[in-house]
């Protein structure tokens, strides 16, 4: 809880710096160092190991930073965490940032899980109607688990929406087990 709340206000406070062209530029760059850092055990130990000065930590952020073409306020920004040992959120910090680039530019973020993969017409059904329904962008992000059976699950934000066969076999059951 606390390192969501510290990612936040970093991400917000990067968020205030960004001239609004250089905000998916930013995002891009914060998701591969967020890779780079999961990935790589060697880049992980090395920011996180206590050998190398935060300086060094810093320059070597600062290369990746600059290999992924993101502007300067943001590399200064990355050195920054480096030096406040906050490099261990970048994983919750580029989420915020995300979350907070996709309410700027009014784009929702939705999951749907099928039972079965879904065509190219029907993913392009669902998002015009979620649009429709948010009235903005969608990116939309198909899961496939046979264990719904039948219909959809959409999920936006902390909004549920269940369809599925599995979903009304457990609320049916809960009503039943009740009584």
């Amino acid at each position: 809880m606390v390192q969501t709340a510290v990612a936040r206000r970093y991400a917000k406070a990067l968020f205030d710096l960004q001239d609004p062209s250089g905000i998916g530029s930013t995002a891009a760059a914060l998701r591969l160092l967020t890779e780079t850092f999961a990935a790589s055990r060697e880049f992980r130990a090395l920011l996180l190991s206590p050998v190398f000065t935060k300086e060094e930590k810093a320059a070597v952020v600062n290369q990746v930073a600059a290999k992924a073409g993101c502007p300067p306020i943001t590399s200064r920004f990355l050195a920054h965490v480096v030096r406040k040992n906050r490099i261990v959120f970048i994983r919750e910090i580029s989420d915020a940032f995300g979350k907070l680039a996709d309410q700027a530019s009014n784009r929702k973020a939705v999951q749907v899980v099928a039972a079965r993969p879904l065509s190219n017409a029907q993913q392009a059904a669902i998002r015009k109607r979620l649009e429709q329904a948010t009235r903005g962008q969608v990116d939309l992000a198909v899961q496939v688990d046979p264990d719904v059976i039948s219909g959809l699950e959409i999920r936006f934000g902390s909004r549920v929406y269940d369809g599925t066969v599995r979903g009304q076999l457990e609320r049916l059951r809960s009503i039943l087990t009740r009584t």
